[in-house]
């Protein structure tokens, strides 16, 4: 009787522990310590006694930075998961909801196989690997430490644009060396370089490496054949839907007129964008993907960040910090009152404001000269 109730007991079902990159990797590699640096504001944050940056109390994050050697691992290209043994690798699930893991498995039916002659391939990129900021910030750096350590395997890419593929090429690789991954397919390798870049490890802290990555491509990037000078940038967002705040073209035809050149990044080659950003004086834009181009300014440039009040990221801080730059937070009310990073502003810039605030940033410039 014993031996029968034994046999049928159920037993409570634990679920296996997730894998960690720490916990799979055959070789890890340690790139850079970065320590905690406190926030690094034009000014000491305050231009007078009633105006004051966002962020004074904030720092960025301390970060070790490494890469990973996987062996034998399947990637799916859907949530840019790696996966080992037939279980996903739980920190590889940059910005995904934790909702989505449990449901995700290998579909061995239409699993791609290793791509033959390439045994080593290294991932370069996340699942926003569209967004200007994402590209600048988790693959450029990636490239630079796959450069520095003599890396001529493969590259793991998705579809590229023409202004990817220069960024690559800039950096010492050929785009057509590589495995052009396709949205939704899942991909199996050999061995595989995974470094903490792709997963947004340091998109709050300030690399050394990272800085040195950026005047690497700028100075490897020839100069455009037109170039324009303008010491004064204003980034507009245009019709970007995240976001959006209705009267942006007056706030551009003000700044314009105290002598303000409108940028929109988007329609510049990357040359274009490089060699503009890195004659700037000063730089003001709101919050988004165009702010990835304090990647180019030299040291000492000012930036005056336009905050909205639903999304008070301070990514664009830690850029700067790393680039050492000038930063200011402007804060702008919006009317949206839910934390969100989408939702469309209900009030207008005040224009009057910050066209007073630029011109601060003008005379605070020449007081510096």
């Amino acid at each position: 009787m014993f031996f029968l109730k034994h046999l049928f007991h159920r037993r409570p079902h634990h679920p296996p522990k997730p894998l960690t990159l720490a916990d799979i990797a055959t070789h890890v590699t340690t790139l850079e310590e970065a320590p905690s640096y406190p926030a690094a504001l034009l000014n000491n944050g305050s231009l007078n006694a009633n105006t004051h940056s966002l962020f004074q109390d904030w720092a960025t994050s301390p970060c070790t930075l490494r890469q990973y050697t996987l062996e034998n691992v399947v990637l799916d290209t859907a949530s840019m998961m790696f996966f080992k043994d037939g279980q996903p690798i739980i920190d590889t699930a940059y910005l995904q909801s934790p909702d989505i893991i449990p449901s995700l498995a290998i579909r061995e039916d239409t699993l791609i196989p290793a791509p033959p002659g390439q045994d080593v391939m290294a991932a370069c990129f996340d699942h926003w690997h569209q967004n200007y900021y994402h590209w600048i910030t988790h693959t450029i750096p990636t490239l630079f430490h796959l450069k520095n350590s003599h890396y001529k395997d493969g590259l793991i890419l998705p579809p590229l644009t023409a202004w990817q593929e220069d960024t690559i090429r800039l950096l010492g690789f050929d785009p057509s060396h590589s495995t052009r991954t396709k949205p939704g397919e899942q991909y199996a390798f050999h061995t595989v370089l995974y470094t903490d870049c792709v997963r947004g490890t340091a998109d709050f802290s300030a690399l050394t490496s990272s800085r040195r990555a950026y005047h690497t491509l700028a100075q490897t990037c020839p100069p455009p054949a037109h170039t324009t000078t303008s010491p004064h940038l204003f980034i507009e967002r245009g019709q970007a839907p995240n976001r959006f705040i209705h009267n942006e073209p007056e706030l551009a035809k003000a700044l314009t007129e105290i002598g303000f050149t409108t940028v929109k990044p988007e329609t510049l080659n990357i040359a274009e964008q490089i060699h503009l950003f890195s004659q700037a004086r000063i730089v003001i834009g709101s919050l988004g993907a165009g702010m990835a181009n304090l990647a180019w300014c030299k040291p000492g440039t000012i930036i005056c960040e336009l905050v909205p009040q639903q999304h008070i990221n301070p990514c664009t801080l830690a850029l700067a910090m790393q680039m050492q730059l000038h930063y200011w937070g402007e804060p702008i009310e919006t009317g949206v009152e839910i934390a969100s990073h989408v939702t469309p502003a209900q009030k207008g810039f005040d224009i009057p404001k910050i066209v007073q605030r630029a011109k601060e940033m003008i005379h605070y410039a020449s007081s510096m000269k």
